[in-house]
């Protein structure tokens, strides 16, 4: 039997340029298995507006899959419209559960369809190497590489037996952390991009080379990491609308179809922004938590960049650095290195998994208005057109 705690007791990496380096990689165990969630027909849905809802339902699936596997620690990553998960065997049961409920939330609460799909890793081609990047004590990601995650996606979505048939009864899970609390945040600079990139090269090492200079290229046309971060501090703003706390409390009262008890917790959500909003403004400590600090611990705890055999990420520029980064990226299909797929925006969204209010708090970004999810589309035409 493998060691569940496989992902654990890897080493951790504090830099993400040291993440893209083939020596950090270690192979998933032999007898994991693959768990894939993603919203069917995602581009209709955002077509209709649904796009906080989506993020959403990748959100709290997320947050119910933590706290199931709570405290064993296993390799994730969020995609905007669901999440890809790589667990030990002896947790399948307890997945499936979690992910029914987060299926049947998805479905009654926000009327999307949520896809579950699993896959033994013995039965892919293409081996799943994973590396752990502990930026600090509360943004660790999972980095992956070797074509095994793109492979699992690309089979579940053609293969109904690899999907977890919803179930006939209905099914909780906890949804503890999940917080969907701030209002669209404006671009610091003239675009929010979402950008998706993948290697045509079929080595690893040439795959890390690729995105390793994808990395410094972004920083040559749009400026550093800070420079290029898609959220600023001044723009964070907690919301007070139903439309932006929705999410939420369509969360919490889980099961619950009384109009009161919504509109209870709809309140409830409001006089917490406040107290936050008091706790902020005023520089306040609350136990461990130094309110003052938390816009700036947002942004150091902010999920916007990321591999999972694709280079996933989230940033801002003007609209002349984004022509001179689009030029070279299209310089590089026609060369057959590279396929992507971008999405632009004024805007970002974020949903938020708080461990510890104020301490430990993890946030996920993507665009606004489609993000990750329309620029997986183009990706997907792009390469589409490539092979035919």
């Amino acid at each position: 039997m493998t060691n569940p705690h496989f992902y654990s007791s890897l080493p951790k990496i504090n830099q993400f340029e040291q993440a893209l380096d083939s020596k950090q990689f270690h192979e998933l165990p032999d007898d994991w298995v693959v768990v894939i969630s993603d919203v069917i027909n995602s581009t209709q849905a955002i077509a209709r507006g649904q796009y906080r809802a989506i993020n959403a339902v990748g959100g709290f699936t997320v947050a119910a899959m933590v706290n199931a596997l709570k405290p064993l620690e296993v390799p994730y990553v969020f995609g905007g419209d669901g999440a890809t998960f790589c667990i030990p065997p002896c947790q399948i049961d307890k997945v499936k559960q979690t992910l029914q409920a987060c299926q049947q939330l998805a479905k009654t609460s926000f009327k999307l369809d949520l896809r579950i799909g699993l896959i033994p890793y013995s039965q892919l081609g293409n081996k799943i190497l994973v590396c752990h990047y502990q930026k600090n004590k509360s943004l660790g990601q999972a980095i992956f590489m070797g074509g095994g995650l793109s492979e699992a996606d690309n089979k579940i979505k053609k293969d109904w037996s690899l999907h977890i048939p919803a179930a006939q009864e209905p099914v909780e899970a906890d949804y503890s952390g999940f917080e969907c609390r701030w209002k669209r945040l404006p671009s610091p600079k003239d675009l929010t991009i979402s950008l998706l990139v993948t290697s045509q090269k079929p080595l690893l090492a040439q795959q890390i080379e690729l995105y390793k200079n994808l990395q410094q290229i972004i920083n040559h046309y749009v400026g550093d990491e800070k420079q290029h971060h898609p959220l600023a501090t001044q723009h964070l703003k907690l919301g007070f609308s139903a439309e932006t706390l929705m999410g939420e409390m369509l969360v919490k009262t889980a099961g619950q179809t009384s109009m009161l008890t919504q509109l209870k917790t709809l309140w409830k959500l409001r006089l917490q922004n406040l107290l936050g909003l008091v706790l902020m403004r005023f520089k306040l400590r609350l136990g461990d938590a130094q309110w003052g600090q938390y816009k700036d611990d947002f942004l150091e705890n902010s999920d916007f960049r990321k591999v999972d055999d694709v280079y996933r990420t989230v940033f801002s520029c003007g609209q002349t650095q984004w022509t001179q980064l689009q030029a070279w990226l299209d310089q590089r299909v026609q060369e057959g290195q590279l396929f992507y797929g971008a999405h632009t925006s004024d805007a970002a969204l974020v949903t938020c998994l708080i461990s510890k209010a104020g301490v430990e708090h993890l946030h996920f970004v993507d665009g606004a208005d489609g993000g990750y999810a329309l620029a997986a589309k183009q990706l997907k035409q792009q390469i589409n057109s490539a092979q035919n």
